[in-house]
């Protein structure tokens, strides 16, 4: 892991290490085979653009061979805070109707994306609905919302690396980062 990366004027320093970071992709991608046994042609859905790296770990780890993968876009931060406004840049294009559907999220803040995308996919109908986050800020949550698969709970700290980015730079990097105190 590098020792520090600098970004828009802001220093980071490592958090969780690429290792850490695929052992609870395994863990979580267990949680998610043994519930979705069974399962006709699962959908997953990648949230865009941070999610892209955990959902290909994740969707690789869970082995499920004849799943569906489709993407999605909701935007709600500017810069290093949420604007508390949720917007879909790209809808969903497969359908779901009658599907197990798992939604792949990089990381559930304040759990107004959260919730949004959930109200929007149970228009389609789909037979179920779960929730699987890289990170989860239980403590900057404005709506209660609980994700079923977490790899992570963490502080209420700005964090880049493993798809998350800042002002849409590294999301390369194989760790993640914080910002350092002072």
């Amino acid at each position: 892991m590098d020792n520090k990366v600098k970004v828009n004027g802001l220093t980071f320093v490592p958090y969780l290490t690429r290792d850490k970071i695929l052992e609870q992709v395994k863990r979580v991608a267990s949680e998610i085979r043994s519930d979705l046994e069974g399962s006709s042609e699962p959908v997953f859905i990648c949230v865009l653009n941070g999610a892209f790296i955990f959902a290909a770990d994740l969707i690789r780890e869970i082995g499920i061979n004849d799943c569906k993968i489709a993407f999605v876009r909701y935007a709600s931060y500017e810069g290093t805070s949420s604007t508390g406004h949720v917007r879909q840049l790209t809808g969903l294009t497969e359908d779901v109707e009658g599907r197990d559907v798992v939604i792949i999220e990089d990381i559930v803040d304040t759990g107004l994306t959260a919730v949004k995308m959930i109200d929007d996919l149970k228009k389609a109908q789909p037979k179920s609905v779960r929730f699987a986050t890289l990170l989860h800020k239980p403590e900057s949550s404005r709506t209660g919302f609980k994700p079923d698969y977490v790899a992570f709970a963490i502080p209420p700290k700005f964090i880049i690396g493993y798809g998350l980015d800042l002002d849409g730079k590294v999301r390369n990097l194989h760790d993640i980062y914080v910002i350092e105190e002072d």
